[in-house]
């Protein structure tokens, strides 16, 4: 039943506040004109029902209740993350984990921080997220450059970037068909950014986006991964604490899979990357890299 109610809910989240209105209402009456007894504290204990129903509503849609889709393997990412974005509250939240606008825009910050200081933008660049999601980085970043392109393998994802980017003038999006950048021509941006997104990819998937990456970077592009950090303390909880309450259990296919500077620098390194670095800001390790320029 749980199951049931609170789609409907999290759809309707007036719908507890307006039925506990209308059950005071009922009370209320009933009590001031000259009803049965059993009537009145029938009304006056169905309003407190109603009131305590209202409150943990209110207290429960704070968090962000996700399906367990144990039906999916990790690698159906298309269909994960459009079960997990089938409305764009849903969207919002599975991508910072609060469906509230303000606070998506507030959670991006540290992100475009990082990317900005670690990877430059300048305005001449087209800059390429992979799995842009809602475009929670790219509203900030788009305005920053000549031309955003974001990519994801959801096309739930994808319809709440297009609602949020409207109005951005230098942006578009674009559907993949697979874990890969086949759709991308050659040698087309000047910068290939990845957050929060490695952390739900199979590992040799991890290696093919990089690979990828190279290919459609020009000849001194710039590379930005980030993945929450296994060797970091907070990242090595999270571990320890699956271990401790999955360890039976099938694991969501959402669920993250932590990296290691060792991983995602041997990634880069065999993919033909130079100036390789690893940066650690727990939780995350954060790799950039250059694509060689074969003419210097």
């Amino acid at each position: 039943m749980r199951s049931q109610l609170a789609p409907f809910i999290r759809k309707n989240p007036s719908v507890p506040c307006l039925t506990s209105m209308c059950l005071m209402s009922v009370f209320t009456i009933c009590a001031w004109l000259p009803a049965d007894r059993a009537v009145v504290i029938f009304a006056g204990i169905t309003f407190a029902g109603a009131t305590l129903f209202w409150g943990y509503c209110h207290r429960a849609l704070k968090f962000v209740n996700y399906p367990s889709l144990d039906h999916l393997h990790r690698r159906q990412y298309a269909e994960t993350w459009d079960h997990l974005a089938s409305s764009p509250e849903q969207a919002r939240a599975a991508a910072c984990g609060e469906s509230d606008e303000n606070k998506l825009r507030l959670s991006a910050q540290r992100a475009v921080n990082n990317i900005i200081e670690l990877a430059r933008i300048d305005s001449t660049d087209c800059v390429l997220e992979i799995g842009c999601g809602v475009a929670r980085i790219g509203f900030d970043l788009a305005p920053r450059c000549t031309q955003w392109t974001g990519v994801d393998i959801s096309k739930n994802m994808l319809a709440c970037a297009s609602d949020r980017l409207t109005g951005i003038g230098n942006v578009q999006l674009v559907h993949l068909l697979g874990a890969n950048l086949d759709v991308l021509p050659d040698c087309s941006f000047d910068l290939v950014y990845a957050t929060n997104m490695f952390d739900h990819l199979d590992h040799m998937d991890r290696y093919r986006y990089i690979q990828d990456a190279f290919r459609v970077l020009r000849p001194d592009g710039r590379l930005y991964v980030d993945n929450t950090d296994l060797e970091s303390d907070a990242g090595w909880r999270a571990f320890a604490d699956g271990v401790t309450t999955m360890h039976d259990f099938e694991r969501p296919p959402f669920q993250p899979l932590l990296a290691t500077e060792a991983e995602l620098t041997t990634y880069a390194k065999r993919a033909g990357f130079v100036n390789v670095r690893a940066d650690h800001r727990s939780p995350l390790v954060i790799l950039t890299a250059i694509r060689p320029n074969p003419g210097m």
